[in-house]
């Protein structure tokens, strides 16, 4: 559920997204970052995705994507919640714009709970039957049929860039690209070269524990105009509770507050963003993250 308005720090006022890109022209408007929820309770950071691409460079228009934590008094929060918790049918990343290509595999960020039945006894468990139009001519006989699309998990999709595998992955609405080029190291770069599409970040980082979670810091920092830090991102408690997978249940995430440092990936659809004196990445689900031994 995407927000159709977003409050402007620097107007003053809610707009659409169609408005921030006019105010964006216009330099009334000077950063993709400086939006906020639109809820009177809540000041949950929003970033304006693609607002600094260049229109002819768009392969998807400016839209919000809300990059951190709902305060609990949020009414928009709870409204997203109410309609997450009312699917009941499988859905993912991709749409139906998004073509069958038989030599790329797409990143499965399906729920670890909820893993969607495969009926065929041929398809690996990283494997999803999906319905799509086939890329090819010579396949034009075969639309309309349901086609093997394959896909990785997360896990899967870092042993394959860990092992140097020579894989071409797909990614939603932008088309392909080489394993390697999904991977980004957290490195000390600014966060306005990060483009507004799927990426896999990764660094060494450690793992802490708070009050109402675990705060994963990486080694290395980021920076946004004079802000220079090591970025970090929140996993809620909320998520730990309700995991049946073994990775990130209580007692894993235990050990790994040991002050060792792991190996940390964790996807993002339009990469961090600054909010004061930190920069932070969001964990939209367990399933966006991944974490190995040094």
């Amino acid at each position: 559920m995407k927000l159709e308005k977003a409050y402007s720090l620097e107007l003053k006022q809610q707009i659409s997204p169609v408005d921030a890109d006019q105010k964006y022209r216009e330099e009334k408007i000077t950063s993709k970052f400086n939006f906020e929820c639109p809820d009177d309770n809540c000041h949950a950071a929003v970033t304006c995705a693609n607002l600094d691409k260049p229109k002819a460079k768009r392969k998807v228009e400016p839209y919000y994507k809300v990059v951190e934590e709902h305060s609990e008094q949020c009414l928009i929060s709870k409204n997203i919640e109410g309609v997450k918790r009312k699917r009941t049918n499988y859905s993912d990343i991709y749409s139906e714009a998004d073509e069958y290509i038989t030599h790329a595999v797409r990143l499965n960020l399906q729920p670890h709970s909820k893993k969607r039945p495969i009926d065929s006894s041929d398809t690996s468990e990283d494997e999803v039957v999906i319905k799509g139009r086939p890329r090819n001519e010579k396949d034009v006989k075969e639309e309309g049929k349901r086609k093997k699309q394959r896909s990785k998990v997360l896990s899967s999709m870092v042993d394959s860039f860990l092992n140097n595998e020579d894989i071409i992955v797909q990614l939603p609405d932008i088309g392909t690209m080489a394993i390697q080029d999904l991977f980004v190291k957290v490195d000390g770069q600014s966060i306005n070269s990060f483009v507004d599409e799927f990426r896999i970040y990764y660094g060494k980082a450690w793992f802490n524990e708070c009050a109402t979670g675990y705060r994963v810091v990486f080694a290395n920092k980021l920076h946004f105009e004079e802000v220079e830090v090591r970025p970090s991102f929140f996993i809620p408690r909320r998520l730990v509770d309700e995991t049946s997978y073994r990775l990130f249940q209580e007692k894993k995430l235990q050990e790994q507050i040991d002050k060792k440092p792991r190996l940390v990936f964790i996807v993002s659809e339009v990469g961090p963003h600054c909010k004061g004196n930190y920069i932070n990445f969001k964990l939209e689900e367990l399933e966006y993250l991944e974490y190995r031994s040094l």
